[in-house]
């Protein structure tokens, strides 16, 4: 207020340091009644709204500075999903890692399974084969010894009295 009230003293002593009032006198002008008006005007302005100014100010200044916190905070906050989301991230990169290395590790062992299982069907087979090929041979042997013989029977002409001794003397 008294910043105010200085203030119009100076621009009063302004006015009257003009170059065209310089003959007139205050008492020829109605300065001073107009100057005690506006600052009763100003008085009252200041008596009726200083309150509402200061609170607006004041609730104004609040709300910015609540807001900025309330940004701070929502900055600070990000900051920390942003730290636990790379944490995640590794975490994760982490886990596929392993996972390809157990993938790994399972796809080698059932490699070495499916090699382990082929070799032994191999081997199977090819005992299967050769209890096969014995069989056939053998089989084969009895045919042409019991054609041989069928062939060597109808040149020969024996009584069946003659083979029973003949096979007995064999056995016996």
């Amino acid at each position: 207020m008294k910043k105010v009230i200085v203030m119009l003293g100076l621009v009063a002593v302004g006015l009257f340091a003009n170059e065209h009032t310089a003959h007139a006198t205050i008492s020829d002008s109605d300065f001073i009644p107009r100057l005690v008006n506006f600052i009763i005007f100003a008085a009252i302005l200041w008596y009726l709204l200083a309150d509402k100014i200061k609170t607006f100010y004041a609730n104004r200044s609040n709300s910015i500075a609540s807001k900025f916190e309330e940004v701070e905070n929502k900055l600070k906050e990000s900051k920390l999903q942003k730290e636990a989301l790379k944490a995640q991230v590794e975490e994760t990169h982490k886990k596929a890692e392993e996972i390809i290395k157990t993938a790994q590790k399972e796809a080698e062992i059932l490699k070495t399974q499916t090699l382990t299982t082929a070799k032994n069907e191999i081997a199977m087979l090819n005992k299967q084969f050769e209890d096969f090929k014995a069989y056939e041979e053998s089989r084969i042997k009895k045919e042409v010894v019991e054609s041989y013989l069928k062939d060597l029977a109808k040149d020969i002409h024996l009584s069946s009295e003659e083979v029973a001794t003949i096979v007995t003397k064999k056995v016996g």
